[in-house]
């Protein structure tokens, strides 16, 4: 059965294909943490103290 599995998955140029998705990954994340850090820091205040604000209304 693993034999089966084997020729079943492999092909010749696995390994292009593999660099690919590994450079694609890298550039998805790096992209996405630039995006974070580029925002201002203002820019998550009001979701930051969200739950805050909720509490502080159940109390008054």
């Amino acid at each position: 059965m693993i034999k089966y599995f084997k020729e079943y998955f492999s092909y010749t140029n696995d390994n292009v294909l593999q660099v690919i998705i590994l450079l694609c990954s890298i550039a998805f994340f790096i992209a996405l943490v630039y995006s974070v850090l580029k925002k201002p820091k203002n820019y998550y205040k009001e979701d930051a103290e969200m739950p805050l604000d909720e509490d502080s209304e159940i109390q008054n």
